[in-house]
């Protein structure tokens, strides 16, 4: 069962409801530290703020976002080379920002039914229609300027950059946090919301150790690697949105589309989206040899159209980032798994963020945003 159709079940049988996690209350919290600057430690971070929390941002690298990025000098819009779509309604902005002193006002497009839709299985090219698609696109922003804009102000001053975690002890009745430098923070309780890769690495230590059926989530649940190119051309020659043939299906996803779809702007901007499998033929790659391959396979759907008309290219590779490791967890990962991935263990330690969920959804930023959001409310 893909994550998609759990939630088409979930709503049908209303499981959301019937199984809800049991919630571990933390008494008398009056400190939290967060490991970890991406959606979901941030949101946490101003969920705290809002309820006179006490907290502290651990952030390993440079800058906070962590998955959401975005670049300003490629385009005269935002290229997303991280979280790109939005995967909810847009009420979910609100529900993520809630501020008596500032109105949420967020712009995105939804895909038409009538939109151009290609299939390549290799050999053959089919088009159609698009048909229903939930996704929507920022309209000249993304994710890391809904983040810039309403979450940073009230958080920036609690980060402390390149400030990696490696060792959690909640073994004597608070959190204690030790960093890579040899720095030690304690807390009432920790909130670790890194991506699951650096838990699969055992970038982090536990005292005491997770629990073996925490162990077991963490191992078997998969963690696709993650590779996005933006090329720029002289026209168009694409459909808005063209799938690759992956297989088996739960491999990955492989996609072009336009993305200059619903841009203020007359630049012809092709994405590439590439997760799982399909993302492993780029890693290892220099950017000239990305940029080969990339032209070699729109060539051959599109029939010699692309390098003609070929100007710039942009790349990230996700899987080569050092304290991220690759995209998110799959589509079709087990919602049990995941479920038990978002579980906290006792009263001190928490984890939230696109794999550490409920289990009713998974794999996008408003799910990283949401669960840290749940834990607060737990706190």
């Amino acid at each position: 069962m893909t994550r998609k159709e759990f939630l088409v079940m979930a709503g049908l049988l209303g499981l959301g409801a019937l199984n809800a996690p049991k919630v571990i209350q933390a008494a008398g919290v009056r400190n939290v530290l967060v490991i970890g600057a991406g959606a979901a430690g941030l949101t946490a971070g101003y969920r705290l703020r809002q309820r006179g929390i006490g907290f502290q941002i651990l952030e390993a690298s440079s800058d906070y976002g962590g998955r959401m990025k975005r670049n300003l000098g490629f385009a005269d819009f935002p290229i997303p080379l991280g979280a790109e779509w939005l995967h909810a309604t847009p009420q979910v902005f609100a529900d993520i920002a809630t501020s008596p002193r500032k109105a949420v006002s967020v712009q995105t497009k939804g895909y038409k039914r009538t939109d151009d839709y290609a299939f390549w299985d290799g050999e053959v090219l089919r088009r159609t229609n698009l048909g229903a698609h939930p996704d929507r696109k920022f309209v000249n922003s993304s994710w890391f300027d809904f983040f810039d804009q309403y979450i940073i102000p009230s958080v920036h001053d609690k980060i402390r950059f390149r400030t990696p975690v490696t060792s959690i002890d909640t073994s004597q009745g608070r959190a204690i946090v030790k960093t890579l430098a040899g720095e030690e923070f304690t807390a009432d309780a920790v909130l670790v919301t890194v991506p699951l890769k650096m838990l699969q690495e055992r970038r982090i230590s536990f005292t005491p150790p997770l629990p073996q059926s925490k162990i077991d989530a963490i191992d078997k649940a998969v963690f696709w690697d993650g590779y996005k190119a933006f090329l720029e051309f002289d026209e168009q020659f694409y459909p808005t949105y063209t799938e690759l043939e992956v297989t088996p299906e739960k491999a990955g996803q492989h996609i072009f589309y336009d993305a200059s779809y619903g841009q203020n702007t007359r630049r012809f901007v092709l994405g590439l989206f590439a997760v799982g499998r399909a993302a492993q033929r780029y890693l290892g790659l220099s950017d000239a040899a990305v940029t080969r391959d990339i032209l070699r396979q729109l060539d051959e759907i599109f029939a010699g159209q692309a390098t003609p008309r070929f100007r710039k290219i942009i790349t990230q590779n996700w899987s080569s980032e050092p304290f991220i490791g690759g995209a998110y967890v799959r589509d079709h990962e087990n919602w049990k798994r995941v479920r038990q991935l978002g579980r906290p263990v006792g009263a001190h330690l928490f984890f939230a963020g696109e794999a550490y969920t409920a289990g009713e959804d998974w794999g996008a930023v408003h799910d990283a945003a949401l669960a840290a959001k749940a834990v607060v409310d737990q706190l």
